[in-house]
């Protein structure tokens, strides 16, 4: 670890810094990054390089199926919604993924997708 910390703190400056290379760079070499964490670089993906964002959506998808332990139809809503907040319908999009998350108890993924719209009105 150098002075500057632990890669992981490298990975979340990045993040908060919103510097998309950088923190693809970092979360790259990370073992793994928090599902929250990960929603956040999705959605810089979207904001600063639209193809990492459909590259990396569907894997971040599988991801929130997975340990979110969704169920079929909710799955199926999720992979809509990720697909609405890239277009016009992102608030949509939002609400929808936020409700998923808040039923499965994801409070930090709440958190993430409602700051970055949030910061994007």
């Amino acid at each position: 670890m150098t002075a500057q910390g632990s890669p992981y703190s490298h990975f979340k400056r990045a993040l908060e810094r919103r510097n998309f290379l950088l923190a693809w760079t970092t979360g790259a070499e990370l073992p793994k990054v928090p599902l929250a964490d990960a929603l956040s670089l999705l959605l810089l993906a979207l904001d600063q390089q639209q193809c990492r964002f459909e590259q990396a959506a569907p894997r971040r998808h599988a991801r929130l199926c997975h340990e979110a332990r969704l169920t079929l139809p909710e799955a199926q809503l999720a992979l809509a919604a990720l697909e609405a907040v890239a277009g016009p319908g992102a608030v949509c999009g939002r609400q929808a993924l936020v409700a998923i998350c808040d039923m499965h108890g994801l409070n930090e993924v709440v958190g993430v997708l409602n700051t970055w719209l949030n910061a994007r009105e």
